[in-house]
């Protein structure tokens, strides 16, 4: 049975309000989310957006001091019964609070390093539930086929469990904006749109190229054709017309 059918069986026999713990046993790829006990299924990811969020993902990852990290798409706990996936989340790495002189579990330390540089380079699910707390940095992002829940509900909830900052970007405008905590709401502190570049200082320094993050990779060039061996022309035989000798 496809992890489809698996989402669709249990749906259907599930009874009552959403869970944490429900929501964590479905099999599902991200797209699924619960808000106070109640499914959100957001659009398929498509190879348009995946290329998107790789580039966002090389982008900040270039631009992240020392002692921070970006996950995701990663479940991040924003209450009770109320889990999202951003595409990426921006927090502490898992070492940064440890003295550099102090002796540690190399062991731990090294599955950390494994798990931070894995995040990095793909889109797979996190199994680990992270807590809005430790979200410095939420980013979106979205398409065309994203609607209002993606664009700014979502938003509402992470400015409601405080977390500092967030960006969204949409690859098909293309435009992205980014949002700071200021007396408990978002406020717009930077935007860019068709070709420009977003720029923000702070809580890092982070530039992101709209153009490179909207423009596909390019496709791989054509083979030539297999060479063939040419072919012979047969020889036309004359034929006797009837009652003509030669």
């Amino acid at each position: 049975m496809d992890s489809q059918s698996s989402i669709d069986s249990t749906l259907l026999d599930h009874e009552g309000p959403w869970t944490e713990a429900a929501y964590l046993a479905l099999k599902h790829d991200g797209r699924v989310e619960v808000v106070d006990g109640t499914l959100l299924i957001g659009p398929g990811a498509h190879p348009r957006r995946t290329h998107a969020i790789e580039r966002v993902r090389e982008a900040v990852a270039a631009a992240l001091p020392d002692g921070l990290v970006a996950r995701g798409p990663v479940p991040l706990r924003l209450g009770p019964d109320c889990v999202l996936v951003p595409d990426l989340v921006v927090t502490a790495a898992a070492n940064a609070d440890q003295p550099a002189d102090e002796p540690g579990d190399d062991g731990a330390e090294e599955a950390a390093a494994d798990a931070d540089t894995a995040v990095l380079a793909t889109t797979v699910l996190e199994p680990v539930v992270l807590d809005a707390a430790a979200a410095l940095m939420v980013i979106e992002v979205v398409g065309s086929d994203h609607g209002a829940t993606d664009r700014s509900f979502k938003l509402q909830l992470y400015s409601r469990s405080r977390i500092p900052y967030s960006v969204l970007v949409d690859h098909d405008a293309p435009f992205a904006v980014a949002d700071m905590i200021i007396g408990g709401r978002y406020h717009e502190y930077a935007r860019a749109g068709d070709g420009e570049n977003l720029l923000i200082e702070e809580p890092f320094r982070l530039e992101l190229d709209l153009a490179g993050i909207s423009t596909p990779d390019p496709e791989p060039p054509a083979q030539p054709p297999e060479p063939t061996a040419p072919t012979q022309a047969l020889p036309v035989l004359p034929t006797e017309e009837p009652g003509v000798k030669a």
